[in-house]
């Protein structure tokens, strides 16, 4: 599966131009594009990379990549990140690595947001756990609240995110109205952020045995 992530990755950087602003996702996907931003940028370009995450900047400065705060620009041109999940209408279970607030923050100060993932992510149902990013004080109190929205909150345990918060893992038989639930989760006292990403991407490149599909949001032309 790494070739496929490393397929997805390499057609992505492809829309990256010099000049532009670029917000680098988080997780094993993602880091490939980060490395191959890098051999672009030592071959001349000149981008400035916003990170999602410590991990994300660790690489992109090993990688050459010169790197500003998301405060110091009003937009990002273009963010490449990874998914744990996506559905047939390109919404997004996001959070695997524990980077989702700073991958949400990102991807809504975003012109074109291209999600990268291998072929095993594209699902037609999610079933992948929904990381819910909560602070540290009253932590059980806030997964009673998420077990009264029919989910099993398990603490990620010894994982502490880059914000020094908590990640709850919610379990659940099914999601419906991921709209509704999105702000229903977020309405909870003590919760930072969720992992669901819901019509944020405008492109997913995915890598499969019989290559790159490419997918863009409804009223786009899909390739």
């Amino acid at each position: 599966m790494e070739e496929l992530k490393k397929l997805a990755a390499m057609e992505a950087v492809k829309r990256v131009k010099d000049g532009m602003v670029v917000g680098l996702g988080t997780g094993s996907t993602a880091k490939y594009a980060i490395i191959e931003i890098g051999k672009m940028v030592r071959e001349g370009m000149e981008i400035v990379g916003i990170a999602t995450s410590l991990e994300s900047e660790r690489i992109a400065k090993e990688a050459g990549i010169k790197l500003a705060d998301i405060n110091d620009y009003d937009a990002i041109d273009i963010t490449i990140d990874g998914a744990d999940e996506v559905d047939a209408h390109l919404n997004l279970i996001k959070g695997g690595g524990g980077a989702l607030l700073r991958e949400k923050m990102v991807a809504s100060c975003t012109r074109k947001e291209v999600i990268i993932v291998d072929e095993r992510k594209m699902v037609t149902r999610f079933s992948f756990p929904l990381p819910v990013e909560v602070v540290k004080f009253g932590w059980k109190r806030t997964a009673d609240k998420l077990a009264s929205l029919n989910f099993n909150p398990q603490l990620r345990h010894g994982f502490v995110t880059d914000n020094g918060n908590y990640i709850l893992d919610c379990h659940y038989e099914a999601m419906e109205d991921y709209r509704k639930l999105h702000d229903e989760i977020n309405s909870i006292v003590g919760v930072v952020e969720n992992g669901l990403f819901i019509d944020m991407a405008d492109e997913v490149i995915v890598g499969t045995n019989d290559g790159v599909k490419k997918i863009k949001a409804e009223g786009r032309k899909n390739e």
